[in-house]
């Protein structure tokens, strides 16, 4: 009888995982972490430390799972660094399991700003969303998923990002945002529902500096595109005009910059 073949391990901590990192590295994110590593527009931080910087991502991409890539991750840093010198404040709306905490974190300091991190630790709530995926599959999101508990996520970001700088704000975001003093620099959104989405962006947008930007990592869903591509939704939800939305219609990626 043959002898039957062990699974590959995929997950975090393995070499496979290791070994699509460096794939990916060199093939679907070179362009960004050339252009990262060279840009113009950072000139306070060295092209040494940048380098540092990719590599202490993908070491972190290595060790604990994410729903994210490193060209998306590298977009928000070079926002967040663009700001060096200045104290910038980021808010991060949903951690998951704290890799893209982690991140932040270590863009934050290098900045030396301060990252607010805002979760419920308790995962997706309760909802009835039904979703399509630009690829026109359906998916959903089911409560409780992508739960990192709290204590996880600050291990996550000790161990692999900058701890001293980030601040915890524990609760649904329809409960934590509003007490949220502004103003911010740079927002993060990784939020998966739409009404959360919603709660996020009426919240944030608001807090955001003249120039702040608003990132969503949330444009897989062509319910995240309907939303922020709304008139109807800033003007009367949010109480702004519609902002020039990067992205629309086409990217993962979503980007805004408050006028």
């Amino acid at each position: 009888m043959g002898r039957t073949r062990a699974p590959v391990k995929r997950g975090p901590g393995s070499f496979y995982r290791s070994y699509k990192s460096l794939e990916y590295l060199a093939t679907r994110d070179r362009r960004a972490a050339l252009s990262f590593a060279l840009a113009r527009d950072l000139r306070s931080i060295s092209i040494g430390a940048r380098l540092g910087l990719i590599r202490r991502f993908v070491r972190a991409t290595n060790a604990v799972r994410g729903y994210h890539t490193l060209t998306e991750m590298l977009r928000v840093a070079r926002a967040i660094l663009a700001r060096a010198g200045k104290s910038p404040v980021v808010l991060e709306a949903g951690c998951g399991y704290g890799a893209s905490t982690a991140k932040l974190s270590l863009a934050v300091r290098m900045a030396g700003g301060s990252l607010i991190a805002c979760d419920s630790f308790q995962g997706i709530p309760d909802n009835d969303e039904r979703h399509e995926l630009f690829d026109g599959r359906k998916t959903e999101f089911r409560p409780g998923a992508f739960r990192g508990r709290l204590a996880s996520v600050r291990r996550t970001v000790e161990t692999w990002g900058a701890l001293e700088v980030c601040r915890f704000e524990k609760g649904w975001f329809a409960e934590v945002l509003p007490r949220i003093e502004g103003p911010l620099d740079v927002v993060v959104l990784d939020v998966d529902l739409a009404q959360s989405t919603r709660t996020c962006v009426t919240e944030l947008w608001p807090r955001l500096r003249p120039d702040g930007v608003l990132f969503s990592l949330d444009g897989q869903l062509r319910a995240t595109h309907e939303i922020l591509g709304d008139a109807r939704f800033w003007r009367e939800e949010v109480g702004s005009e519609p902002p020039l939305v990067e992205g629309l219609g086409r990217s993962k990626l979503l980007t805004l910059v408050r006028k």
